[in-house]
């Protein structure tokens, strides 16, 4: 897992005046944008985390691909950009230790700290894989999206959002809102018989929600056959399924 953090961002908006937040907005959509193209690129994948910080998986992507981001971006941007990469077993974990090994090189609003790698030990994981879960609210256009008003529908899918955080964080895996009324988390450590489990006992609250899982040796290839899963399942049995996986 790779934290990505913008460098002294809260004290350098504050020098924009008053009228910043539009172009904070506009910065902040592209830079996600961009980072996101970035990691992809190299079988990646990024998650918005609070705007000003993004975690990304970045099995396989090594220092200097790290570092070739990092210069990219600062041709770009106005601003400057530090990562931290943590390894471990567990998603949770690794995202501990990348915070932890960027926390050691210097607050996030120091004007000192600035463009840092930091990491501990080798990147280098030939045997390392990713477990990608998404998942998709059943019928919320039914439900919701056709008879609710717009904010109490993002209230419904974000309540959610932050309980199945909460299930994810307890098994030390991580769960991430990627739009609409879809969830995906990295659920190494989960076993499939867990998130089905999971899947049952929000049936039993009249929570629908189905879910692919996919496998592989990067990010971005697990997160596609989660997909490919998600809409296998919506194709067949009339969508009854509530989940489908494929290890690569």
């Amino acid at each position: 897992m790779t934290l990505i953090q913008l460098d002294n961002y809260g004290p350098w908006t504050g020098t924009l005046g008053g009228d910043r937040e539009p172009m904070l907005q506009i910065l902040q959509a592209d830079l996600y944008s961009r980072i996101e193209k970035s990691f992809a690129d190299r079988g990646g994948l990024v998650f918005f985390n609070r705007f000003d910080e993004m975690l990304a998986v970045s099995n396989g992507i090594t220092e200097e691909e790290h570092q070739r981001i990092r210069d990219d971006l600062q041709k770009e941007f106005p601003v400057t950009i530090s990562m931290g990469i943590g390894v471990a077993e567990h998603p949770f974990q690794a995202q501990l230790r990348a915070s932890r090994f960027l926390q050691e090189k210097g607050s996030a609003q120091s004007p000192i700290r600035k463009s840092i790698i930091a990491h501990q030990g080798t990147l280098d994981l030939p045997t390392s894989y990713v477990k990608v879960a998404h998942f998709d609210i059943d019928g919320i256009t039914e439900s919701h999206t056709d008879h609710a008003s717009a904010y109490d529908t993002s209230l419904h899918v974000m309540t959610l959002y932050a309980d199945l955080m909460q299930s994810f964080r307890e098994n030390e895996a991580l769960l991430f809102f990627v739009g609409g009324d879809n969830f995906m988390g990295l659920a190494n450590g989960m076993s499939v018989e867990q998130i089905e489990l999971l899947l049952k006992r929000y049936r039993c609250k009249d929570v629908k929600l189905k879910c692919g899982i996919g496998i592989a040796r990067t990010g971005r290839k697990a997160a596609e056959l989660a997909t490919l899963n998600l809409d296998l399942i919506r194709q067949t049995n009339g969508g009854k399924s509530i989940l489908s996986t494929t290890s690569l």
